[in-house]
């Protein structure tokens, strides 16, 4: 009916109630972008061109820097490289240094064996002992053979000692020691050119004519008396042997025995023949015509080995060398001998052999240049 109010809906009228009033937007309201930037303001975008520009610039100067950095290096290495190079330099200067000492002490080794031999055993060349009887005959064939002996031994003992060394220049070596068993002993090597000499055999006769009168020459020298007791003859092409029995009283405190074969070896230039001569002293171990006499002299046993010979020069010019070898040994015995004696034995067998060098040089020497020396 037309005046009949329609009863609403339930159903309707409660989702009118449900439903909540619609919010009327505002001019506060933030935009979901600005949500997004947490609310914060939108930074202004730089352009392209000037980002790259700024780049390049910051590139610029990092090479700018590296390039330094490199010149800086440049020179520091400039700097430390000889300082590397020297560095270098010592460390291989301790390694061989460090060699060179292990040679050395490989050398003080060896000659510390040397020196023990040498107290122990005489290391001359000759081992042979000699035996003379008072048979005329049999002295005189003892001593042939010896002589043979010998000179065979001192040519090659002499060429082995210079077999390394160089002959134009001067050289010496000498030892001193005692020997195991007490004996006081002395051994000189030397080698002296001489330069102005012109003749092997001139050298050589001046050699023998000093050794003839030795002692003579000892006596001067050494300036104590000397004796021969023996009369045999000297050195000649008809006796090639010659003995020495000399008495010398050292000091006025002690008489010394020195009893001596010598030889003479005279070799003349020839087709592979090298001119030389040999001048040899070696003493006699037991002499029945000349026993030695322990109970009131000392004994005295020298070797000497003297060789004039025609070396070359550096130039290959020839050169006349002048080389010796000796040893001098003084027996122990039952006379007490000063320490002082001893050495002044010793000390007057150097004499006489610089006497003897001196005479030798004297022999070939030109006379102008003598008598300007003198």
């Amino acid at each position: 009916m037309a005046g009949t109010t329609r009863p609403s809906s339930p159903a309707s009228s409660s989702s009118d109630d449900v439903l909540p009033p619609k919010r009327q937007k505002t001019g506060t309201a933030t935009t979901d972008r600005e949500k997004r930037n947490n609310g914060k303001p939108r930074r202004k975008k730089v352009p392209t061109y000037y980002r790259r520009k700024h780049e390049m610039d910051e590139l610029e100067e990092e090479k700018k820097q590296l390039e330094s950095m490199v010149k800086y290096l440049e020179d520091r290495a400039d700097i430390l490289r000889p300082q590397e190079a020297l560095r270098r330099r010592q460390h291989t200067n301790n390694v061989l240094r460090e060699v060179l000492h292990a040679q050395r002490r490989a050398f003080a080794g060896a000659s510390s064996i040397v020196t023990h031999h040498l107290r122990e055993k005489s290391t001359g060349p000759f081992d042979t002992p000699t035996r003379l009887s008072k048979n005329p005959v049999k002295r005189e064939a003892a001593l042939l053979e010896m002589r043979r002996q010998r000179l065979s031994c001192a040519y090659e003992f002499m060429r082995e000692m210079l077999k390394f060394m160089d002959v134009t220049l001067d050289f010496s070596e000498q030892k001193k020691f005692t020997a195991t068993n007490g004996d006081f002993c002395s051994e000189r090597f030397e080698i002296v050119p001489l330069p102005q000499a012109r003749s092997v055999k001139r050298v050589f006769d001046a050699v023998e004519g000093f050794m003839s009168n030795m002692e003579i020459s000892m006596s001067e020298v050494e300036g104590d008396i000397t004796i021969r007791e023996n009369d045999e003859p000297q050195l000649s092409t008809a006796c090639p042997v010659a003995q020495h029995r000399f008495v010398t009283t050292v000091a006025n405190m002690v008489q010394m025995d020195t009893n001596n074969a010598a030889f003479a070896e005279y070799r003349a230039p020839g087709p592979g023949v090298d001119e030389m001569g040999f001048s040899i002293n070696d003493p006699i171990d037991e002499d029945e015509l000349y026993p030695y006499k322990p109970e009131t002299r000392v004994r005295q046993d020298v070797t000497v080995i003297i060789m004039v010979s025609t070396q070359q020069d550096k130039d290959g010019k020839p050169l006349i060398v002048f080389s010796r070898w000796w040893s001098l040994r003084l027996r122990k015995s039952h006379i007490h001998v000063p320490r002082a004696i001893a050495q002044r034995i010793c000390d007057g067998l150097e004499s006489v052999s610089a006497a003897m060098l001196a005479a030798a040089e004297r022999a070939d020497y030109p006379t102008a240049a003598l008598n300007c020396i003198l």
